[in-house]
């Protein structure tokens, strides 16, 4: 009888070992991106750790009981987070300014951490340099949303001997504007996920501008990429969904702070280049570069 108790204790224990919490899935909405992370997701996620359910909205908590929230977009994180409570929440797929901006509107948040869509600084600057090796200005349109991740650009790219030369934008009416001001200061344009100034109404005029004045862009999605930008560097929603992941099979819901995003891609659209008259590394020489660090100071 005491063998069979102790084998019931081991069974339990090891039950308890094996299974960590349950995740609520919060996406934007059902398009293939957030479906891309949520497979993703749920692909990585071990030490016990599963979603219990994927949805559009938090389910209340006193029905639907979970020890994680994990939101995928802007939207979802800014819905959710008044519904949280205590749960912690791990906020995907947005950018950073947009995670700050909800951050600081939010009354008595949950415990909150973010997996940013930014590419982290120093990475943009390697990429800046190994395309543009003889250029020393760097322009960027930044909104008062997005001067913060603007400002934290300078030191890396001044290890890379660029220098950043800035015009804010209040408006949508003032971009264009402002862009004329700034490209003939400049020898490329980086853009930021910053939703006021590249948005579905501004990107294509965006582009033609800097066409005209010769000045290439480089951007954060692949979108932008076959739009007409030289280049861009961003993660895709299933690499950050495998971060996530493995985010929680380490850490459980007591979460890491807030970072961007540790695997990305790298997207080169040769006709631009063609048209500037550029000659570039193949793309896998520079992404390999990027992934060694090969033009760190």
């Amino acid at each position: 009888m005491l063998r069979l108790a102790l084998i019931f204790v081991a069974l339990c224990l090891l039950a308890l070992k094996s299974w960590a919490g349950e995740i609520a899935l919060i996406l934007a909405d059902d398009s293939p991106p957030y479906r891309e992370f949520a497979s993703s997701l749920q692909k990585n996620l071990k030490a016990g750790w599963r979603i219990n359910y994927t949805d559009n909205d938090l389910r209340p908590l006193d029905r639907f009981p979970v020890d994680l929230v994990i939101t995928a977009g802007t939207e979802a994180l800014r819905k959710t987070l008044g519904k949280a409570q205590k749960t912690p929440v791990l906020a995907t797929l947005l950018p950073e300014n947009a995670y700050q901006g909800i951050i600081l509107d939010a009354r008595s948040p949950p415990p909150v951490s973010a997996i940013y869509l930014d590419q982290p600084a120093r990475r943009q600057a390697r990429l800046l340099r190994l395309l543009f090796p003889d250029s020393q200005r760097i322009g960027m349109l930044v909104s008062e949303q997005s001067r913060a991740q603007a400002n934290a650009f300078r030191q890396p790219l001044t290890s890379q001997r660029l220098q950043l030369i800035t015009e804010t934008v209040n408006d949508e009416a003032h971009i264009l504007p402002a862009l004329e001001t700034l490209l003939p200061r400049t020898d490329a344009l980086l853009a930021l996920p910053d939703p006021l100034i590249y948005s579905r109404n501004t990107i294509k005029p965006l582009l033609i501008t800097a066409y005209r004045f010769r000045r290439p862009v480089v951007a954060f999605s692949a979108a932008l990429v076959k739009a007409g930008a030289l280049a861009g560097l961003y993660s895709t929603p299933a690499q950050i969904g495998r971060q996530a992941g493995e985010q929680v099979s380490t850490h459980g819901n007591r979460l890491p702070p807030p970072g961007g995003p540790v695997e990305f891609s790298l997207s080169i659209n040769q006709s631009v280049a063609d048209a500037f008259g550029l000659r570039l590394p193949e793309e896998a020489d520079l992404f390999q570069k990027l992934l060694s660090g090969g033009t760190e100071q």
